[in-house]
């Protein structure tokens, strides 16, 4: 069974990847103030879905990932 704290690190990440969407950035204190959590709970789920190749970090919050970028830049 799913703890409480991983179901709602998913559903953070879901959210942050839907305004991600939406904008094309996130801002990290955005994000703190609309979850209610510290800095190390968003920096945490950003660390993760930037593992997972889904956004971007950048020093105040995050973009969205462009598909091979730098790839064909090269």
């Amino acid at each position: 069974m799913m703890s409480i704290e991983n179901r709602q690190s998913i559903q953070r990440q879901q959210t942050i990847l839907l305004l991600l969407a939406l904008d094309g950035k996130v801002f990290s204190e955005t994000l703190k103030q609309r979850f209610n959590v510290s800095d190390n709970i968003i920096l945490n789920d950003m660390i993760s879905l930037e593992k997972a190749g889904l956004l971007k970090r950048i020093e105040a919050g995050a973009i969205v990932v462009e598909v091979c970028s730098e790839s064909k830049e090269k």
